[in-house]
């Protein structure tokens, strides 16, 4: 069951076909710095940013906070490998490689320390990594000598650095330090959470509108004085001119019609009551069903259905509980469309409010409570008892009077009394329904209070679980990492290679069919399900590997094994769907291009704070985009001479670069 609207390209292979079913952004400051904010504030936000897997947000942060005078070997140490993480040397500008070469400069000269030493181990290994230097276990002793948290950040980070080799020696370590984090933190309890729409707070019902206008007063008024004067000129007639029995019976007339309107007006009520109430949780057999389409409508009576066919009580006949039930169901459905379809509100904010609401009934109907409206809007005996005794009381009194009265001034009597009886029925029937209706707004007011009450605090309670289970960025982050390891591990045992004889390697990540997505404000969209394209270049060819991803279960399920060797790249194009989206083509000369939606063209909500392209740019960024473009178009553009030409120095850039 769908809980969002669905974007859908259409492509030409497995992992090339996006629709995206969620869009959620969770408000947070994780990334949020202020202009004036200070250059260590800014430092601490790009760090963060590094940890959480942005290195773009975190070069610029980090580069701003040291252009402003906030410089140590911690900050050089944390610039340096967001400047390389998710790169190699040949993913580096000019510009880049001459701000490394600067720092390391620098470093020579600084003072000594932990952080000192570990930024050394970083250069020493981009030295190996572009051949500047050979002696790997020297630079691999130097590397595990170092504190474990910088050794696990440096290895997490300059992982495209890190080959041949160099990787060899570790890989055993970095493979069981994936699998033991791959499903740390309860990952299959937590991961849906940052994909799960954040809920819809609940809102009071609209009040529906009275069966009286304010001018309905005013006729109410005018009958009832129109009775006072006729009742006024009536006993005036019964004292002056029908003796003191009938002054008596006058009275007792009065008396007894209070108590009988009295009575019969809770008569009155509570039967209109009981019967409004019936009319509104009674079932009528296809009223209330779900329409077709996809309208706000069809699919809240979609969710009611769904939620009350997975929360049916057990042991009991499923048709019974849904039959017996329906009503109920719909008046709430009802209730929901009519007062949520105007607030631009969509239907996955409010499935807790539903499966809330299909549980309370659940609970009514277990407990037999379901129809305990009908015992509290019953019309006792007593109540019955008194209003026919006082009735007949005030006829035969009311009747004796009058003719007492008519037999002393006939005309007189038999014009008042016609005034007396029609005024007294216009005025009574006036004020029984508009007394009815204010204590039905009453009522029905304290009924949605207390509703509204209820619905607070498990709405409080629903949040409140969502916000403790969310993952932090950081742990989506590491959960990823762990099962790109994973996935590179299952490459390699399956190709029978050992790191020595990978020169490069590249991953692509991209939304799979039917993902959700969601993301913190100023941080890349992240997905359900993956498709992960895994690229590793040996000297005999590209080994690719194409695979869909369960984020939230961390299972990898491949699809595709593809072998092809360097000269068999005819091109690779990159286009731009609309503004924001990215589509890459690569053309082989002996099969059908591929097809591959690298980012989704739709961006989805933004704050007032964020821009477009820069979000642009840290999606392409987490999807590994730069890199795997360079590996393909190095390839396509010289072949196998591509793993041969070593990226240019500082100070002899070659063309290519």
């Amino acid at each position: 069951m769908s809980e969002h609207p669905t974007f859908t390209t259409n492509t030409a292979e497995h992992g090339a076909m996006v629709g995206i079913q969620a869009n959620e952004v969770h408000d947070s400051n994780v990334y949020i710095t202020s202009p004036t904010a200070p250059p260590s504030e800014k430092y601490a936000v790009g760090v963060q940013s590094l940890a959480d897997g942005i290195p773009l947000k975190a070069r610029e942060l980090i580069g701003d906070a040291l252009a402003h005078g906030h410089d140590n070997n911690e900050v050089r140490f944390h610039w340096t490998l967001a400047m390389l993480s998710k790169r190699t040397a040949r993913d580096l500008t000019h510009q880049e490689r001459d701000q490394l070469e600067q720092t390391r400069t620098t470093l020579r000269y600084g003072s000594t320390d932990d952080w000192w030493r570990a930024a050394q181990v970083v250069f020493d290994l981009l030295d190996l990594h572009t051949g500047a230097r050979e002696d790997h276990a020297v630079v691999l002793e130097a590397l595990t000598a170092l504190p474990q948290q910088h050794r696990t950040v440096i290895v997490r980070h300059l992982d495209l650095i890190l080959t041949g080799n160099n990787k060899d020696k570790i890989w055993a370590d970095l493979r069981h330090e994936a699998s033991r984090k791959r499903t740390s933190n309860d990952r299959s309890g937590r991961a849906w959470v940052y994909f799960h729409p954040k809920p819809t707070p609940p809102r009071a019902p609209n009040t529906r509108v009275g069966g009286t206008l304010p001018g309905d007063r005013l006729p109410a008024v005018l009958w009832s004085g129109i009775a006072v004067a006729a009742a006024g000129y009536f006993a005036w007639l019964v004292v002056n001119h029908a003796g003191p029995m009938p002054v008596v019976s006058y009275a007792v007339a009065f008396v007894a019609g209070f108590f009988g309107l009295r009575n019969g007006f809770e008569w009155y009520y509570h039967t209109l009551r009981r019967r409004a109430k019936d009319r509104l949780y009674e079932w009528r057999p296809g009223v209330g069903r779900a329409s077709e389409g996809g309208g706000f409508a069809s699919q809240v009576s979609h969710a009611f259905e769904y939620y009350a066919h997975k929360y049916a009580p057990s042991g009991v006949q499923r048709e019974e509980w849904l039959v017996s039930t329906a009503g109920f169901r719909r008046a709430l459905r009802d209730e929901l469309v009519e007062t949520y379809r105007e607030q631009r509100t969509g239907v996955a904010g409010l499935r807790w409010l539903i499966r809330h609401l299909v549980r309370d009934v659940r609970r009514w109907w277990c407990e037999g409570t379901l129809w305990d409206y009908r015992a509290r809007y019953d019309v006792g005996r007593s109540t019955k008892w008194w209003c026919v005794l006082c009735l007949g009381i005030l006829a035969l009194s009311a009747g004796y009077v009058v003719v007492a009265t008519a037999a002393v001034t006939p005309v007189s009597a038999t014009v008042a009394t016609l005034a007396l009886v029609v005024s007294v029925l216009c005025a009574t029937t006036r004020w029984v329904r508009i007394v009815a209706e204010r204590r039905r707004t009453n009522d029905e007011g304290k009924e949605q209070e207390e509703a509204l009450e209820e619905r607070s605090r498990a709405y409080r309670r629903w949040k409140n679980r969502l916000d403790r289970a969310r993952p932090t960025e950081t742990e989506m982050e590491t959960w990823l990492d762990c099962d790109k390891t994973a996935l590179l591990d299952d490459a390699l045992r399956h190709y029978r290679l050992a790191w020595r004889d990978v020169i490069a390697h590249a991953f692509l990540l991209t939304p799979a069919k039917n993902a959700k997505r969601a993301r913190v404000t100023h941080g890349p969209w992240r997905y359900s399900r993956y498709a992960v394209r895994l690229f590793l270049i040996t000297r005999d060819g590209v080994r690719e590997i194409s695979a869909e991803l369960d984020f939230g279960q961390a299972t990898t399920t491949i699809h595709e094994r593809n072998n092809f060797r360097f000269d068999a790249v005819s091109s690779v194009l990159v286009a731009t769907d609309g503004r924001f989206g990215n589509h890459l083509t690569m053309t082989l000369l002996n099969g059908e291009p591929r097809d591959i939606q690298v980012t989704d063209p739709e961006m989805g909500y933004l704050d007032a704070r964020e821009s477009p392209q820069h979000l642009s740019a840290i999606n392409l960024d987490a999807a590994g985009f730069a890199h795997t473009l360079h590996i393909l178009e190095g390839i396509a553009a010289e072949g196998k001479h591509w793993i041969d030409r070593d990226p240019p120095s500082p100070d002899k850039p070659s063309e290519a670069a």
